[in-house]
């Protein structure tokens, strides 16, 4: 198979310029717009450092419902491998990050190599900034290699080349990267297990799309309205004056640019605070002040913009009229809509990734599954509702806990104990049932000796 590391290294510097921008919007360093050159430049000097970064809560809203419950597969070797492999690289926090990164660029990727010294499993993020994965142009789903590049210092460009035979790694002595350096083979390392170890976190296929991308143009309209608001502010506390002179025509006729009047007249200056001191002042004032509503109305408005362009609940922005129950899960249905996509794009990667772990420590991968935690938003009473209507339909206590976000090891803990209690007489030999009220609309509690995992056994 050719690998043509040119046009790989061309995509790289393609797409960084876009993942550039989108951690700027998220990260709140885009400065002002202005409709024109001219505008930039006279505005240069008064500072355009002021933001409110609505971006950043469009990913955030998304990122805090990803959380992992637990990774699990059928066997419990191959559940024990998991868990050590994820305490390894704390991907308990990792996780997080590479979600979060993920939606920030629409892209990230992992690469999974064991230690050559220790052996152990290696699980590290790369920006899409520096990395790509080629897809088969006749299988979008078929990886063919991937591609990263970095420096290693300031007169050094290294790039490594992932294929299922191999990874090969180059060098080239440069001081900035392009798509026509010269490379040289450092070393070869076969790879033993007929897989590309890159895997790539996407928001969509082939190649992701920023979580905010959406509310770039509201940002920028946010942006600018806040920045001249944030300039006026100085002209509320200390309105600009001015002083009238009368003059009459004779006093008209000797008007020189030359004279002392003139130079007067060019020593005025523009700002808050300033005084403008005419020769046969007649009357002074002050300039009115912009209304503050002038800036913020517009700004309420570009922000519910970017609710609605988005598709994140307005509160996430705004912390008033802050709904519940039925009402709030009416308004975060779209968020949620989102979220659950994303969960199923990324736990897929997850899944192919940990089958891969999975294939270099020799372990049957069968029943590999990802479960994330609930992601309604739900008080306790609610939640806790819902996991006993659960149990009442058929689920399993393990299964109804599992999908609440509990672990497997908390679950087995949590049924150890069940039985401890039970086995001492401190556990109630019937569960409650929830029954719908047809009278009031209530829900009151029945007994239900019928399921033995309830009693206290794991069935």
């Amino acid at each position: 198979m050719a690998i043509d590391t040119k046009s790989a290294v061309a995509e790289i510097l393609e797409r960084r310029r876009h993942y550039d921008i989108a951690l700027d919007y998220y990260e709140g360093r885009i400065p002002e717009t202005f409709a024109s050159a001219k505008l930039k430049r006279a505005f240069k000097v008064t500072g355009d450092s002021s933001r409110l970064n609505f971006c950043r809560p469009v990913v955030d809203a998304v990122n805090d419902r990803l959380e992992i419950a637990d990774i699990s597969a059928k066997s419990d070797k191959a559940t024990t491998t998991i868990k050590k492999v994820m305490e390894d690289n704390e991907l308990s926090l990792e996780a997080q990050e590479i979600h979060r990164r993920a939606l920030v660029f629409g892209d990230c990727y992992v690469v999974v190599w064991p230690d050559p010294e220790t052996g152990n499993i290696e699980i590290g993020y790369n920006s899409p900034t520096n990395m790509v994965m080629v897809y088969d142009p006749e299988n979008p789903r078929k990886k063919l290699y991937a591609v990263k590049v970095w420096m290693p210092d300031d007169k050094t460009t290294r790039m490594d080349v992932y294929t299922r035979e191999s990874i090969r790694r180059y060098s080239s002595q440069a001081s900035f990267l392009t798509e026509g350096l010269q490379w040289t083979l450092l070393d070869t390392i076969d790879n033993p297990f007929d897989e590309i170890p890159v895997f790539h976190f996407r928001t969509h296929r082939p190649f992701g799309r920023p979580e905010h991308y959406d509310g770039y143009d509201t940002q920028n309209a946010i942006n600018k309205l806040f920045v001249t608001s944030m300039y006026t502010v100085d002209y509320q506390g200390a309105p600009q004056r001015y002083a009238l002179a009368m003059m009459d025509d004779s006093q008209l006729s000797e008007w020189d640019e030359d004279s002392s009047d003139r130079q007067n007249i060019e020593s005025m200056k523009s700002g808050p605070g300033e005084l403008w001191y005419m020769k046969g002042v007649s009357s002074v004032g002050e300039f009115k002040p912009a209304d503050p509503a002038t800036f913020w109305d517009p700004i309420h408005d570009s922000i519910n913009s970017m609710a609605a362009l988005t598709g994140t609940p307005l509160h996430y922005f705004e912390r008033t009229n802050l709904q519940t129950g039925n009402a709030l899960r009416a308004s975060e249905a779209p968020l949620l809509k989102k979220v659950n996509d994303r969960q199923v794009a990324f736990g897929a990667t997850w899944v192919e990734l940990f089958k891969f772990v999975l294939k270099i420590e020799r372990v049957n991968a069968a029943g590999l599954q990802v479960y994330w935690k609930t992601l309604e938003s739900l008080d306790e009473v609610e939640r806790w509702d819902v996991v006993l209507k659960k149990i009442n339909a058929g689920l399993s206590y393990r299964q109804a806990l599992r999908e609440g976000g509990y672990s497997d090891k908390a679950i087995d803990k949590i049924m150890t104990e069940r039985q401890e209690e039970y086995a001492m007489g401190l556990y109630y030999q019937r569960a409650p049932q929830a029954r719908q009220s047809t009278q009031n609309n209530e829900t009151n509690a029945v007994e239900d000796n019928s399921n033995p995992e309830r009693n206290g056994t794991d069935g």
